[in-house]
């Protein structure tokens, strides 16, 4: 049919159809003898669909490849979707701001601004958007990239693939040209050059017949091909990624066996790691939850108080760094002093009593029971020197509340004393009133063995406080309480050498126990051994350090018995990364094979299987890091370091796979002779 027919059929002027011609769209024949075209229905069909394909906005060189056949219509039809539908976004974005400029009341428009929310409105979308055309690009060349097809005859050496290809190609009327022959040949198909291999394939129910397969894929793009526009570097790493998709879609099951079981070992080395970090927590909280504190006794156990310390063993003991709250006190004895009118106007006078009850000649009880013939008064650093005392239970002369600085004043104080309530009542004294009493102390006799009083010059008390007597405490209550530093200057004051009474300490540094006992032993201070002699002297030590060193020693046992099998653990992750892609892997040597007989580099292949492998168990591993997070097993910075420890080895183990895995014949897999 002439020009003329084809523009009524098709709707074109003859101005497009010559276009189209000129352009190598079209080829209309030519008629014999002379220079008129003589279109055929497929010309017409074309022009049809050449029409059809530019009313989608489609380009003339994406109408091309269409027709050449280097791209299918489909694939060309989807790809113009996308495009249509990215434009679609555009002009909606451009139709709005349209939209918000007629909604201004005035006519000066602050252009500025709508400019940067244009250009902000195309910076957001337009990476990410460049990157999803070029992945969906690359989705879709590799769609047409490769094809296969089955052999009608068995396919033994080169010369026979040659042949299979040359029929594969005249049936589909496609130009063919062997470029280079062998086992792996490269030929020329249309426009394109392919790699071909030739794999063996098992049929159902007849293992003795297997159906020969040809796999070829394009090794090269078309000349100005739509993807040619995507960078090499970013072309390798989007087909990397589509073929990593495919391939862990491909393999769903394989993929969840290993992300479960990466799961499952995170979940375990979390608890493990938990049971290390807590270890190590009960080790540094020890100190605070068993406090070890000490007391001095005499040799023999029988008393912690009415003993002599040494001036040694108190120097020794606060000079050290590890030992702190030393609790010392200092007895005296003595009697109001005769000729003081208290309650009842009694005379007071008489003896005092002996540790073991009895009473000195001469010493006799007052007559009536009011007051108390003996005075027992103690020399304090701390409240702790009286088991149950505290600060609340003293009521100060000034009535204020303010425990602390009173407290702190009394025990600067040379010349305040504290009275216990019942030796208050007993002689009507009251805080504020001022007191004289006769002192003595005990000192000891032969070998220690024996006491012996000793008189000391009388002294005068302010009454600063009275305070609540304990009726649970073991030992009397004193009747008395002055500052430890008036008792030492009464006993510089008397010219006599000053010994403690009572001591009592903490230690500050538990962990350094060992050394803590050798300092006090330095000191003089001997183990209690019960029944040996009885002795006044102070150089028996108990340290409460039982619960401590028990509670330290289980927990340094469990420590270093889970900190052994640690690297063992590690060990096990490495060993697991290795043998749980071996064994993934193992059906997968032809499908390897295939792409290194198609011309992929041997570390691409390797290293896409590796990837592959890798990202479900690392995303196994976060969740079960996660698990043992919110289980309570670790902290979300643990769980990190969790997470991290196992892919590091992990990924060592499937390293050490992925190397051996590549070690094998590419013939021997294709031909099902390895």
């Amino acid at each position: 049919m002439n020009t003329k027919q084809v523009e009524e059929l098709t709707g074109m002027s003859r101005q497009n159809i010559r276009y189209y011609e000129r352009m190598g769209l079209l080829e209309p024949a030519r008629e014999d003898g002379n220079a008129y075209r003589d279109y055929s229905e497929e010309d017409v069909r074309r022009l049809k669909l050449i029409k059809m394909l530019r009313m989608l906005d489609m380009s003339l060189k994406d109408i091309d490849d269409i027709i050449n056949g280097n791209v299918s219509l489909k694939s060309s039809v989807k790809h113009q979707r996308e495009n249509l539908q990215t434009h679609q976004k555009q002009l909606q974005a451009a139709i709005d701001v349209c939209a918000s400029i007629g909604r201004e009341k005035g006519e000066d428009l602050d252009v500025d601004t709508y400019l940067r929310r244009m250009e902000d409105m195309e910076r957001s979308g337009g990476v990410f958007a460049r990157f999803v055309d070029d992945y969906k690009q690359i989705v879709q060349d590799e769609e047409e990239r490769k094809f296969s097809f089955y052999a009608d005859f068995p396919v033994n050496t080169p010369a026979m693939l040659e042949k299979a290809l040359r029929e594969y190609a005249s049936e589909r009327e496609l130009r063919f040209h062997m470029e280079k022959r062998g086992k792996y040949p490269e030929f020329r198909l249309g426009d394109h050059t392919y790699t071909a291999v030739r794999l063996l394939e098992k049929k159902k129910g007849n293992k003795e017949d297997p159906a020969v397969r040809v796999i070829c894929e394009r090794k090269e793009k078309a000349t100005g091909g739509r993807d040619m526009k995507i960078p090499a570097k970013r072309r390798r790493m989007l087909r990397g990624i589509h073929i990593l998709a495919t391939n862990i879609r491909r393999h769903r099951n394989r993929t969840l066996l290993n992300l479960v079981l990466s799961a499952l070992a995170v979940t375990v080395l979390s608890f493990y790691l938990g049971n290390i970090r807590s270890t190590e927590q009960i080790l540094e909280n020890a100190p605070e939850s068993y406090e070890i504190t000490g007391e001095i006794w005499n040799v023999c156990g029988e008393s912690d108080h009415g003993l002599f310390i040494s001036h040694q063993v108190l120097e020794d003991l606060y000079r050290s760094e590890r030992i702190g709250d030393i609790a010392e006190s200092a007895e005296l004895m003595g009697n109001l002093s005769d000729g003081m009118d208290l309650s009842g106007g009694m005379d007071l006078s008489g003896g005092t009593d002996l540790p073991d009850g009895e009473t000195q000649a001469g010493s006799s009880s007052a007559e009536g029971g009011g007051v108390p013939d003996t005075v027992s008064l103690l020399g304090i650093n701390r409240t702790e020197c009286v088991r149950g005392l505290s600060e609340e239970d003293i009521t100060w002369e000034s009535g204020q509340d303010k425990t602390g600085e009173e407290w702190e004043g009394f025990l600067k104080s040379s010349s305040d004393c504290i009275l216990s309530e019942a030796f208050a009542e007993k002689t009507g004294l009251s805080a504020g009133d001022t007191a004289e009493f006769s002192l003595a102390r005990y000192s000891q006799g032969l070998a220690g063995v024996t006491l012996e009083r000793q008189e000391l010059a009388p002294e005068e008390f302010h009454i600063a406080g009275i305070y609540k007597e304990d009726p649970d405490r073991e030992e009397e209550n004193p009747d008395i309480l002055l500052p430890l530093d008036a008792v030492k200057a009464i006993y510089e004051k008397n010219d006599i050498v000053y010994f403690a009474s009572a001591l009592s300490f903490r230690v500050t540094k538990p962990m350094e126990l060992n050394e803590v006992k050798e300092e006090l032993k330095d000191a003089g201070l001997k183990e209690i051994i019960y029944g040996s002699p009885r002795s006044y002297a102070g150089i028996g030590l108990k340290l409460t350090d039982t619960e401590f060193i028990h509670s330290t020693e289980s927990a340094d046992r469990s420590l270093a018995l889970l900190e052994s099998f640690l690297p063992f653990m590690f060990v096990i992750i490495a060993a697991a990364g290795y043998i749980i892609p071996s064994l993934l892997f193992q059906n997968r040597r032809e499908e390897y094979a295939v792409m290194r007989a198609l011309g992929t580099g041997r570390c691409f292949c390797s290293l896409l299987f590796y990837i592959e492998h890798i990202i479900p168990a690392a995303a196994g591993a976060l969740a079960g890091a996660a698990a043992g997070i919110v289980l309570g097993a670790v902290d979300p910075v643990s769980g990190a370091v969790v997470w991290g420890l196992y892919l590091v080895f992990y990924m060592l183990g499937a390293g050490a796979a992925m190397w051996r895995f590549g070690r094998f014949s590419i013939a021997a897999v294709l031909s099902h002779r390895d």
